[in-house]
């Protein structure tokens, strides 16, 4: 009973989450920081005073409960035996996550969780070289059933290549693994990419929330020379196909 009990709340959650990310209206992710245009070298000058942040007002719906997460007592680590494939719909309890690793696009790096600021807007990661990607806190953890946001940026404050400079190259059937707080690595599989001119972004195709688990990678693409600015968003989808101790 205290199981099916742990699974309609985990479910709530990542419902009302879900819910939370379509009434706040989002249209597109800015996580192209704003650059000169690239220089030889693979180069380029972005402007330090001007961060890239996407739109998001606040809304009118209750905030979801507040995701709980062993962080300062952890669980033991699962003995290997243990290790099963995960079902497609088995969702995995609440854990925040700390690393993503990509190994098709060369991407293995620590996310920190970022939220919304005082104006309604989303905050991003760092631009910095070597800076984490970040796990949108309003959205469901990673291997819990919804759908996961996760976000980096194309770019950095000195260079063409940022954390999701590649995201694009990913194609269906590549690996994407989330390590979690709780010493789990969740691993999805790439369903489909997408990339969307951002005043045609498909909110509720992209944030709707889905009934397995699921994980969005966003980043921005389609640079213009001319206004210096990224016009689309990339984002790749991808279900979780298992899990194992981490």
């Amino acid at each position: 009973m205290g199981t099916e009990n742990s699974s309609r709340r985990g479910r709530t959650i990542a419902s009302a989450a879900a819910a939370l990310l379509l009434a706040g209206g989002i249209t597109t992710i800015g996580l192209g920081l704003h650059a000169e245009p690239p220089v030889p070298g693979g180069t380029s000058t972005v402007s330090a005073s001007a961060p890239a942040r996407a739109p998001f007002p606040d809304a009118s719906s209750p905030a979801p409960a507040p995701l709980t997460d062993p962080v300062n007592a952890p669980a033991p680590p699962i003995p290997p035996s243990a290790a099963v494939p995960a079902a497609p719909d088995a969702a995995l309890p609440a854990s925040a996550p700390v690393r993503v690793e990509v190994p098709a696009i060369g991407v293995d790096a620590a996310l920190t969780p970022v939220g919304k600021q005082a104006n309604g807007e989303v905050q991003t990661p760092s631009g910095e070289p070597g800076s984490s990607g970040g796990w949108y806190q309003d959205s469901p953890t990673p291997g819990q059933s919804g759908s996961a946001v996760i976000l980096g940026h194309v770019n950095t404050t000195n260079s063409d290549v940022g954390l999701f400079y590649r995201l694009h190259e990913l194609t269906p059937g590549q690996a994407i693994t989330v390590t979690r707080a709780d010493h789990t690595a969740a691993v999805f599989t790439v369903d489909k990419v997408d990339v969307y001119h951002k005043a045609t972004f498909p909110t509720v195709a992209v944030y709707r929330n889905a009934d397995r688990p699921e994980i969005r990678l966003i980043t921005c693409g389609g640079y213009d020379p001319v206004t210096r600015e990224y016009l689309d968003n990339t984002v790749v989808y991808a279900h979780l196909s298992s899990s194992h101790p981490a």
